[in-house]
């Protein structure tokens, strides 16, 4: 059985100007790469790695350097039907935190299918810390939570009680603010290797989400 299916990728932040509860940027690497510039090569590495799948649709909200709304990020998966939304991110905290972690919004919380949001958000947060561990073992497994996000509410995807089509999740790549996890993804010599690696481990988590 093959995958079929509508699926927007939301790179995280963007642009200069704080807008609609999105900020400009949020992580930054101790060599200075900005968490930005990082969801949207995700992003854009995620839309390669689907190239293959015939019927599966991807839309990013966006494609340059601009900052959306919350609210504007999710209605892309509104109208444009989405299967699944995924927004991406990475952390940044104490220069010492890591790991792998997904949100999905809470139950009864703007959020009607929360149980499919997790089967989801369980894939793509599994997918992404095994290729991760594969190379680092000092990586963690933070699992999956929950946490009351504009971009993942339901009213914003499209979704209502009687029809919620939408699947949502905030997956956190890792901390950037860690000089091991920029070594790793930004400046360590396999560093586009483990940028694909991960990639790829999202595209098969999308696959067996739309499959």
């Amino acid at each position: 059985m093959s995958a079929t299916g509508t699926v927007v990728l939301d790179p995280g932040h963007g642009g200069s100007v704080n807008l609609g509860g999105s900020d400009a940027n949020h992580a930054v690497s101790p060599s200075g790469v900005l968490e930005k510039n990082m969801t949207l090569e995700f992003a854009q590495l995620v839309q390669t790695a689907l190239s293959s799948e015939a019927d599966v649709q991807v839309i990013l909200t966006r494609t340059g350097d601009v900052n959306l709304s919350l609210a504007a990020r999710a209605n892309v998966a509104r109208d444009s039907g989405a299967d699944l939304f995924l927004s991406i991110h990475f952390n940044g905290f104490n220069g010492s935190a890591r790991g792998v972690e997904a949100f999905v919004r809470p139950a009864n919380d703007d959020n009607f299918n929360v149980d499919e949001d997790k089967e989801f958000a369980a894939l793509v947060q599994k997918g992404v810390f095994d290729a991760i561990q594969a190379r680092d073992p000092g990586t963690k497994d933070r699992g999956v939570k929950e946490m009351k996000l504009g971009v993942l509410r339901d009213s914003s995807l499209g979704n209502t009680a009687a029809n919620h089509p939408c699947r949502a999740c905030l997956l956190e790549i890792e901390f950037i603010d860690v000089p091991a996890v920029d070594a790793l993804l930004n400046t360590g010599p396999d560093a586009p290797a483990v940028r694909a690696e991960i990639a790829s481990a999202i595209k098969d988590a999308i696959v067996a989400a739309l499959t």
